[in-house]
């Protein structure tokens, strides 16, 4: 007896993991998207500070914006992730679902063209530094374009 027991609820746990929403385990995801942009923010500052060409400088305060910006569209799209993954009502999950929804096409709307933008002004750098950084940000631009599409 007890072993169908464990059995039954072993076929009840698959089942219900089997028909879990992919947002489940989301958010993990755009915590390193969240984490890598605000570090790739703080190196491109550094390098603003010690840059002397006005060029170089230009492109560093525009990865430094575009990399704070795009940790805060992380942090948004993995807070409402965690509450969605936490939720137990149907309803309320169905409103969260919405919501994150929402964020996701208004975020992705921009991707893309961020993406041409910071890559065209990375491509023709000449210090190794700033090119670095650069790619750095498109690359995980890409990321976080593919986990808020998939999300």
């Amino acid at each position: 007896m007890r072993t169908q027991l464990s059995s039954s609820c072993a076929l009840c746990l698959a089942m219900l993991l089997a028909a879990a929403p992919p947002v489940l385990g989301a958010s993990r995801h755009f915590r390193a998207s969240y984490e890598h942009f605000n570090e790739y923010a703080t190196k491109a500052a550094d390098l603003y500070f010690k840059a002397s060409q006005t060029g170089e400088k230009n492109i560093l305060s525009h990865l430094t914006a575009v990399s704070a910006i795009y940790a805060e569209k992380a942090y948004v799209i993995l807070n409402l992730a965690d509450v969605l993954e936490h939720m137990a009502a149907k309803r309320d999950r169905t409103y969260v679902k919405a919501r994150l929804d929402d964020v996701r096409k208004v975020i992705l709307a921009g991707i893309p063209q961020d993406i041409k933008l910071l890559g065209d002004l990375v491509e023709n750098q000449d210090n190794e530094q700033v090119r670095a950084i650069g790619n750095l940000v498109v690359n995980e631009m890409r990321v976080f374009e593919r986990n808020t599409d998939n999300q």
